[in-house]
């Protein structure tokens, strides 16, 4: 068996192989495309916070607007509410009051059925005194 020994490092190729990778590497065109890419980012950066600003105006504008609807509508409502309140309680005291009236008119037809009575009995006389007249 034969072993062949390693190849020697060739210390000029790689140097030479190093310069020549350096030779591509320009750091004026990689330090104006990193310019340009922050200047990119921070375009962005001011748009995205242009967008926050129109953002909370227009929320303020609705926050507005919200605001003086609820002054031209709260007053009504309340009063409204109001009124509700009030019907509810004569809700509940209808019931109340119909039981009442029952009682009153169940009471009341023993009485005047008497009175119709006497009343009767009053003007029969006077209608049975009348004669009629001939001629």
């Amino acid at each position: 068996m034969s072993t062949t020994p390693p190849a020697p490092f060739d210390i000029q190729k790689l140097v030479n192989d190093l310069l020549a990778l350096l030779r591509t590497i320009d750091p004026v065109t990689e330090g104006v495309k990193l310019a340009d890419q922050g200047r990119r980012t921070v375009e962005a950066l001011i748009v995205a916070l242009e967008n926050v600003g129109a953002t909370m105006d227009n929320l303020n504008q609705a926050a507005s607007r919200v605001n003086r609807l609820l002054d031209d509508v709260e007053d009504p409502i309340r009063r409204i509410a109001g009124m509700a309140d009030q019907a509810g309680s004569l809700v509940g005291f209808l019931p109340s009051l119909a039981s009442k009236a029952m009682s009153n008119l169940a009471q009341r037809p023993s009485a005047p059925t008497a009175n119709v009575a006497t009343n009767a009995g009053a003007q029969s006389p006077s209608a049975t005194s009348e004669k009629p007249q001939t001629a």
